[in-house]
């Protein structure tokens, strides 16, 4: 029985090992990260059984285990980063919180679901990384601050980016010493040459700024 269990620690380690590897090659929270969390899930998973079949405790193994679960958020939460308008590291934190569960499927020795859990990760981590990759360069995100003539409306701004397939994904208008000032953030396909956007956007306002972000 002993060994049994020890066995579901290595494993648990050899598993959190091979998800933080590719955590750890671009972001902090690395292979350490997760061979120590998924560890420390295997081990509570494992001292509930240790309880049940000791003491005869049969809610224990899922009380302890869901604290494991919830737990986890705050850890997960930790590694998200607002930066400006991007936000980043949540696919590391869903990561974090999925290899706490396979620490759990592994402490209660379903080696098999536990190998299939981190495979179905890798394949949405890495696998679909080049589709969103090749997705996102489909277009690029630019932010750009307008000062309109008050010839111009807003909305044939809009009419104008809408016939040239291009995305307003954020939008802000601040009125500040009787000029209206337009702040965008568009994603103009790469078929358009910026250049000649922002030629006909100076025709009718003032470009205060253009820039890729």
């Amino acid at each position: 029985m002993e060994f049994e269990l020890i066995l579901r620690l290595f494993a648990a380690v050899v598993l959190g090992g091979i998800i933080g590897f590719e955590r750890g090659i671009n972001h902090d929270a690395g292979l350490r990260t997760h061979i120590v969390l998924c560890l420390g899930a295997a081990s509570v998973m494992v001292l509930s059984e240790v309880l049940v079949e000791e003491y005869s405790i049969s809610p224990e193994i899922m009380r302890m285990a869901a604290q494991v679960v919830s737990g986890v958020g705050f850890l997960g939460a930790g590694s998200i980063v607002v930066d400006g308008n991007r936000v980043r590291g949540i696919t590391t934190a869903a990561g974090l919180w999925t290899t706490a569960c396979v620490g759990l499927v592994v402490g209660a020795g379903y080696y098999a679901i536990a190998f299939a859990i981190v495979l179905l990760m890798l394949f949405s981590m890495l696998g679909l990384k080049s589709i969103m990759e090749k997705l996102r360069h489909d277009g690029l995100n630019y932010e750009v601050i307008l000062e309109p003539s008050e010839e111009v409306r807003i909305q044939d701004l809009f009419e104008r980016f809408n016939e040239e397939s291009i995305n307003v994904n954020k939008l802000k208008i601040e009125e500040k010493d009787g000029k209206t000032c337009v702040f965008l953030e568009i994603k103009v396909p790469k078929k358009i040459k910026i250049d000649e956007i922002v030629s006909e956007l100076s025709r009718c306002c003032a470009v205060k700024e253009f820039k890729c972000i």
